[in-house]
Formats: C-alpha cells, sequence, structure tokens
C-alpha cells in the first residue's frame, strides 16, 4: 500500500510536467495519500499545490549564488538525499532530465524506490553522448520508469523499456464537466507557452492563408512567454503583415476551458512534444482538433487522422491551413470529429490515471 509519495521535478512554474504534478498531486491528496513535493527553483509564474501537499525546497541560498555550478549541483543533490533520509517516502517520482539523474543519484543509500520520468521527445533531450551515456547508467539504475509514448521508451536501452510503463497525462477535471459546444465562434485557437518548439510562427502562416477564404476569422493564441524571442519575432511578424487584428496574442489565463471551447477548432503547430496537455484537454472539451505528427509520437497517439481529428506535416504550413479550412469549410464534419476526440475523457480521467501511476509503483517496490 502506497501511503507517501514524494515527486521530484525542477520547479512548479507553468508547463506540462508541472501540471501533471499538480494533477496527479490534488487526486492523491484527496484519496487519503500524504503527498510531498520537492523543487530545486521557485518561479514567479506558478501552479498552486493542493493544501494537503507539503512543498520542499532543495534548491540553492542567497549567499552559495557564487558557488560553482558543479558545487550547486551537489548541494541539491545532498539536500534531496536528506529529505529522502528523513521523509522516507515509499516512492519517489521524478519528471524531466535533471530532476531524474538528481533524484536517481540522491536516493542511494536511502532505500527508496524511484521512478523517473522522460516528459520530452528524448532525440531533442537526450542527443548528445553524454547525456545517451548518462541517462542509461542513471535511468538503468532507477526502480522503473514512466514514458508518455512508446516512441519516447523505445530511444532508451532495453534494460530501461523493459521496467518501464507507458501512461497518458492526467486530464484536469475542469476540462471534462463541460458539454461539447453547439454553436462555433468564428475563432481558431491555440494553447501554450511561447517558445520555439511550439512553432507559432508556422501556425501564423498558415492563418495568413486561411485568411484569404475566411476574412472574417482570428487567431488566438493563448500562453505566457518564456523569453526565448520567439514570441517577439512573432509580433514582429504579425506587424509586418497587418495582421494584428486577425491575429491575437492573449497571453495567459486561468480559465482555458472557458475561453476555448466554442472555438471553430483547436490547434497544434508544435516541431516536437512529449504527451501535450493542451491538445488533450481541447479533445476533452469536444473541440476539432489539428496537431503536427511530430516526435516523439504524442499526438499520433492520441489522434487517428480523420476519426477523431486531423494530423498534419510538421513545419508544413500550408497543409496546416488546408486542415483549418476543412474544419471551417464542413462544420458538421468538425463538430463529428470533436464529439469522437471526447473519448480522451476515459482514457485520460485523472482518476483512471492515478490509479496506473499507483499500480505501477506497488508493482516496483
Amino acid at each position: 500500500m502506497t501511503d507517501h509519495v514524494m515527486f521530484h521535478i525542477h520547479s512548479l512554474g507553468q508547463g506540462g510536467a508541472e501540471r501533471v504534478v499538480i494533477n496527479l498531486a490534488s487526486q492523491m491528496t484527496a484519496r487519503g495519500i500524504r503527498v510531498s513535493v520537492a523543487t530545486a527553483e521557485t518561479e514567479e509564474n506558478e501552479f498552486a499545490l493542493p493544501k494537503a501537499a507539503v512543498r520542499y525546497d532543495i534548491g540553492i541560498r542567497p549567499e552559495e549564488e557564487k558557488e560553482s555550478s558543479s558545487r550547486k549541483r551537489n548541494l541539491r543533490k545532498k539536500r534531496l538525499h536528506e529529505l529522502l533520509l528523513k521523509e522516507k517516502p515509499d516512492v519517489l517520482f521524478s519528471l524531466c532530465r535533471g530532476a531524474n539523474y538528481r533524484a536517481v543519484l540522491a536516493a542511494k543509500g536511502t532505500g527508496v524506490p524511484v521512478i523517473i520520468s522522460v516528459r520530452s521527445d528524448p532525440k531533442v533531450d537526450y542527443s548528445s553522448k553524454l547525456h545517451r551515456l548518462l541517462s542509461s547508467y542513471l535511468y538503468g539504475r532507477a526502480a522503473g520508469a514512466v514514458f508518455q509514448t512508446t516512441g519516447a521508451r523505445d530511444f532508451f536501452p532495453e534494460k530501461i523499456r523493459n521496467k518501464s510503463r507507458v501512461i497518458l497525462n492526467p486530464i484536469s477535471e475542469s476540462f471534462t464537466v463541460c458539454e461539447q459546444a453547439a454553436v462555433r465562434r468564428k475563432a481558431v485557437v491555440a494553447v501554450g507557452r511561447h517558445n520555439y518548439a511550439k512553432d507559432y510562427m508556422t501556425l501564423a502562416k498558415a492563418f495568413e492563408l486561411v485568411l484569404k477564404d475566411h476574412p472574417e476569422y482570428v487567431l488566438e493564441i493563448y500562453g505566457h512567454d518564456s523569453r526565448d524571442n520567439s514570441l517577439l519575432q512573432l509580433k514582429e511578424w504579425i506587424k509586418s503583415h497587418k495582421l494584428e487584428e486577425r491575429i491575437l496574442i492573449m497571453g495567459d489565463t486561468k480559465d482555458v476551458a472557458g475561453k476555448i471551447k466554442d472555438a471553430a477548432c483547436y490547434v497544434l503547430s508544435s516541431s516536437f512534444e512529449g504527451m501535450p496537455n493542451a491538445l488533450m484537454e481541447a479533445m476533452a472539451l469536444g473541440l476539432p482538433v489539428l496537431a503536427t505528427d511530430c516526435p516523439a509520437g504524442g499526438p499520433a497517439a492520441l489522434i487517428e487522422d480523420g476519426a477523431n481529428g486531423l494530423l498534419c506535416e510538421t513545419g508544413n504550413f500550408r497543409e496546416m491551413a488546408a486542415g483549418i479550412n476543412k474544419y471551417i469549410e464542413y462544420p458538421d464534419k468538425a463538430q463529428e470529429l470533436g464529439r469522437a476526440a471526447m473519448e480522451i475523457r476515459e482514457r485520460a480521467g485523472i482518476g483512471r490515471i492515478t490509479d496506473e501511476w499507483l499500480e505501477y509503483a506497488e508493482s516496483v517496490k
């Protein structure tokens, strides 16, 4: 019986992996499971943990900022090791590369089993020889591994694959209680932080083509700025093409479901993804969805092209525009695909996904 779960992640900043931690923590604490979360950083814009969960800071103190990078790594590892000895959780779930490495190293000698989790495209995150060697060695020492897709799992050596589990991300309950919108407004929507991986530039170019046939539509992009310069470049492109009134940068919102549920369609334009939470949430709302068939296979694991959504080639703005036009020009078919997409509520409901994580933890302890 798992009574105490600890998560380790870099921070609770508003990203996909962080949202998974929040959703799982909320469900586990509701079941009476003790949940703690160890983070290495605190960011300005973070998700709020459920009140019953406890957060521990293993990060660098102000007086340690001048220390070397290796010294800082050792301090974080030491603090996580001490925390594990003190709290003795039944299992430590770590998410994302840096936290995974640290968790395996810190757990040595504590008796706490570690289940690492890869949350992005490993061909990007583990492309260097150093990270391939490190991940093979350290993940081989972990008790288990959670992947979001079979494509991500199959990147790693057999010794890791054989003790792993593929588990979808959980969908927040707020996206599973709405009825599918019967009337749709003339808006195409996208949700996700602004960074180059989201490839909003391709989406903007696609929408410029859409406007030639459907000038009354707008594109709304929701999400915060990750400050990698992609948002600035996008805004400059929009201005240079005089599309400020048609392509709208909406910023962040706490009411994603309310803002997008009645849009004409949802588009995921990413060049790579792990398992896209925002796409799953759009599907749960019954939105007609269009996504790039990008590595490591998250969209293709969710969408059967032409059955519950549409897939297009990564970076192909013409094909993306054609998909958007299909939804606009055939609204009955769009609504039909949106209804089929809502099946994701069953596949990835928060209760079911929490069960899968806990059952897997029991199997490796």
